[in-house]
């Protein structure tokens, strides 16, 4: 399974950090689309959107959310997508170690409510990736830097839980995720921080809000993989496809990004880099 984990993110990752440094902001969009279509593809069925009229009817939500979101104002479009995140954030916290109430597991199971939290929240995911990619010179490479945090997070998590693991972080929605692990995280996490720093990625924002900003990015991450396994948890389902292997499905391997990138470029976009 490692070596399977490792050759697919061998190829993956350079294709993904040259189409981030080197398409235009237009043909990156495109791409961009096309990855979150295949996440999307991925939860609908988890939800129980699987016939063609299904289908069709769920991407149609999805791009009609889309362009009614690029209607608003940069900063309304962010900051709306960073208060969700707080909220999904707060409803993940409630619920880390008991069982979702009667209510919300009713909600969750709603297979109508549910593609609506779907399609919000990876339209908001898409929009966000797109405005700091196309927000300055470096908006590419502060995408890029993103998108490493929760990548490396994710690494440190890993290690640091399998070898010191003990506090478990949310028992009751992924047991095998400890607090240990989250420590790993943040000291990976801070070492690229100071880093990209050091290379002038955070243009004017002082050191103090750059690594307040990616440590909150960090965590979001985390926040975005529960919210994730929330929902397979609420669905009875262990991974989201098998696109990739040893990763699982292509939402597996973006849960985190999916929360991370927007908020991270709010922050950004008003901390004015």
């Amino acid at each position: 399974m490692l070596k399977q984990r490792l050759l697919t993110a061998a190829v993956l990752i350079p294709l993904v950090v040259l189409s981030i440094l080197f398409l235009s902001t237009n043909v990156f969009a495109w791409c961009l689309a096309g990855v979150t279509i295949l996440a999307a593809w991925e939860w609908f069925s988890i939800i129980g959107f699987n016939t063609t009229s299904q289908k069709l009817f769920t991407f149609s939500a999805l791009i009609f959310v889309s362009v009614l979101m690029s209607l608003l104002a940069v900063s309304t479009l962010l900051l709306v997508g960073s208060f969700i995140w707080v909220a999904i954030s707060a409803l993940v916290i409630s619920f880390a170690h008991r069982p979702l109430s009667v209510t919300l597991s009713k909600l969750f199971n709603n297979k109508n409510i549910a593609l609506v939290m779907a399609v919000v929240v990876l339209a908001f995911f898409w929009h966000g990736a797109i405005q700091l990619h196309a927000s300055s010179d470096l908006g590419p490479k502060q995408l890029l830097f993103a998108m490493i945090v929760v990548w490396l997070a994710d690494t440190g998590g890993y290690f640091a839980g399998k070898r010191w693991g003990k506090i478990a972080l949310a028992k009751a929605i992924s047991p095998n995720k400890t607090w240990e692990g989250v420590a790993g995280a943040l000291v990976l996490g801070l070492v690229w921080a100071l880093l990209a720093y050091s290379l002038e990625l955070a243009v004017s924002i002082s050191l103090f809000n750059w690594l307040v900003l990616s440590i909150l990015a960090l965590l979001i991450s985390i926040v975005g993989d529960l919210f994730e396994s929330l929902f397979k948890r609420c669905y009875n389902v262990k991974d989201s496809g098998n696109l990739l292997p040893g990763h699982g499905g292509i939402l597996d391997r973006i849960d985190s990004l999916i929360a991370a990138v927007p908020v991270f470029a709010a922050g950004v976009y008003f901390l004015g880099a």
